[in-house]
């Protein structure tokens, strides 16, 4: 998941941003059950996607070096495409051509 920082006009100034010089976190996803299955079926790189659930954090020994090492992600409860399936179409350059590929959702949901 990649969400992009935004800036208020004066946290811009004190940090000395300028407009464009945005920063994008990327976050680790971990889904279980129908979310996983919905996702694997409908959602594609560049998506836009929003996410209920905690965040965690995993921590573990490197095998190679032996260091401990951690990361955060997010444990998914519930998953939402947020565009509409014209707007995926666009997006993956099917311009106008939302008959065919196989994607039926129609806002999400589950109807299996």
């Amino acid at each position: 998941l990649a969400c992009k920082r935004k800036y208020h006009p004066l946290e811009r100034k004190v940090r000395n941003i300028k407009y464009g010089e945005e920063e994008t976190d990327w976050w680790s996803l971990e889904l279980w059950g129908r979310d996983a299955e919905y996702a694997s079926r409908f959602v594609t790189k560049g998506a836009r996607i929003g996410v209920t659930g905690s965040v965690i954090m995993d921590s573990w020994q490197d095998r190679n070096t032996g260091e401990n090492r951690t990361r955060h992600k997010i444990l998914v409860k519930h998953l939402d495409i947020l565009e509409s399936r014209a707007e995926a179409e666009l997006r993956r350059g099917n311009k106008g051509q939302y008959g065919g590929g196989g994607n039926n959702y129609a806002g999400g949901g589950n109807d299996d």
